[in-house]
């Protein structure tokens, strides 16, 4: 069911009919196919949406999950669990040291089929190839403006071209099912959205929008004026600092208005079969139907029609916390597993309960406001 953003924003957590049982449907540890692991909670940008102008308190390094940790928990996954898909994230997870290592260590675990990172692409012109060696089957680059000047304003600290470029290279040494994350914003970067559809016709990539969701200190707050917080004069307009945020649902452009004007310049667009898009990721895809495009265009809506009932993830933060909703939900503590358990064959069955603990724990619809950062959960 399609929802308008101030339904979502006012919505308690309950507001959907509750699932029966425990282990039914999202909550279902047997649905969970996707586990996304934050491999650090830094980051080299500091996008508006994401973090605070002067960043975020980062967490220790004694706190960060080992190489090897995560490696455990991989397993665990598989072996008790059958999950099969795992996904790289951060913060940026290029800035890890040793980031090209974790991929090597992961795909030589027997039964992951699928290995991918989600990255703002900085650093990817020298590390494209290096994690294509090791093993990476896939990438997504987060690209919010093709115009160089704002690309600098959302993320304060970022260069486009290095982006780009990065992007290329992945393309050249062999890496397909390439996607880009663009967050659309009002006021921000709503005016490229027919830009980033052009990108389909002629690279074998495939372009997704997504819907901005409000999370952490960076959070849209539809209830509180600039005025009423005394924002900075340098906060105010398209792509200031957080403070800019705060324009409720000015900000916010939906999935449907946001397919209006890609028609309405570039033509209809058809859908695409799920199956036939790498990953299992919740975007709906489709194609431009003129020109005969090279790639595709998905739409993640998560604030405009929760896709709550067909969740298929579960989330690993950096210092080893597995959480069941990127807005809400409970968590779980992995890492004291980690660092308690002696023996492999424990750890892994305690490992495993947990995560069947933590999906338990998804809320029925998640609320319109997240309350984590980001920047620790990877989106």
């Amino acid at each position: 069911m399609r929802l308008p953003i101030v339904d979502i924003l006012r919505a308690p957590t309950s507001a959907a009919p509750a699932i029966p049982g425990l282990d039914t449907g999202p909550r279902s540890i047997s649905a969970v196919r996707v586990l996304r692991i934050s491999v650090t909670d830094r980051c080299n940008f500091r996008c508006v949406y994401c973090m605070p102008e002067e960043g975020v308190r980062w967490l220790p390094k004694e706190g960060i999950l080992s190489f090897e940790e995560i490696a455990d928990i991989v397993r665990a996954a598989i072996a008790e669990h059958g999950i099969r898909r795992f996904k790289l994230t951060g913060g940026e997870p290029t800035i890890r040291h040793g980031i090209v290592d974790l991929v090597r260590m992961l795909r030589g675990i027997d039964g992951i089929e699928d290995l991918s990172l989600t990255t703002n692409g900085m650093l990817l012109e020298s590390l494209a190839g290096p994690l294509r060696e090791a093993g990476l089957d896939r990438v997504t680059v987060s690209i919010d403006s093709l115009n160089a000047d704002r690309f600098r304003a959302i993320t304060r600290t970022g260069d486009l071209a290095g982006v780009l470029r990065g992007l290329d290279r992945c393309e050249a040494v062999g890496f397909t099912g390439l996607k880009i994350n663009c967050v659309t914003m009002r006021g921000t970067n709503d005016d490229e959205v027919p830009d980033f559809a052009r990108l389909t016709l002629n690279r074998r990539l495939t372009v997704r929008y997504i819907e901005y969701m409000p999370l952490g200190d960076a959070a849209l707050m539809h209830t509180t004026s600039s005025a009423a917080r005394n924002v900075d004069e340098s906060e105010i307009g398209p792509a200031g600092g957080c403070g800019a945020q705060d324009r409720g649902q000015d900000a916010f452009i939906a999935e449907d208005e946001v397919r209006r004007r890609i028609e309405h310049e570039l033509g209809p667009l058809v859908p695409v079969a799920r199956e036939s898009e790498p990953g299992v990721g919740p975007a709906n895809v489709y194609r431009l139907a003129e020109q005969d495009p090279a790639g595709r265009i998905g739409f993640i809506s998560a604030m405009s029609a929760p896709f709550c009932a067909t969740c298929n993830r579960l989330r690993l933060t950096a210092d080893g916390v597995l959480r069941s909703c990127l807005f809400e939900g409970g968590e779980v503590d992995a890492r004291s597993i980690l660092r308690n358990e002696q023996t492999p064959p424990d750890r892994r069955r305690a490992l495993a309960q947990a995560m069947t603990d933590c999906v338990r724990l998804k809320p029925d619809v998640h609320s319109g406001h997240g309350n984590r950062q980001m920047s620790q959960l990877g989106g």
